[in-house]
């Protein structure tokens, strides 16, 4: 078996990209990973108890979620500034948890400063 790795350039473009250059989600470079499809409804509720800060940072192609993870636990891996995670947390309710992970602190620091909002 051949091993696959990422060299360190393709990772300090990928966090100089969603760490430095994207600020707000108007200065995405591409609209490859946007779709013109409104969310469903139960989405669009969730979404409006976000902070706005949140959604502005919005990088994502759109939530994959199942319709019943009440209970469950989600991982978002490159979950930004946390649109899904704070959506996919009131999906599950308080029976279960979502654990975001970013590789760029930026993005993570985001995350920090509006969940500080929430308490």
């Amino acid at each position: 078996k051949k091993q696959v790795t990422m060299s360190s350039n393709i990772i300090d473009e990928v966090k100089e990209y969603y760490g430095k250059t994207l600020t707000v989600t108007e200065d995405l470079a591409t609209n490859a990973c946007c779709t013109s499809a409104a969310p469903p409804i139960h989405i669009r509720k969730c979404i409006k108890n976000i902070h706005r800060d949140v959604i502005s940072k919005y990088y994502g192609c759109g939530l994959c979620v199942p319709d019943a993870i009440e209970g469950l636990t989600v991982l978002d891996l490159g979950c930004g500034a946390g649109r899904d995670v704070y959506i996919a947390a009131q999906l599950v309710g308080k029976g279960g948890r979502v654990i975001g992970v970013d590789m760029t602190e930026e993005q993570v620091i985001s995350f920090n400063i509006s969940f500080l909002f929430l308490l």
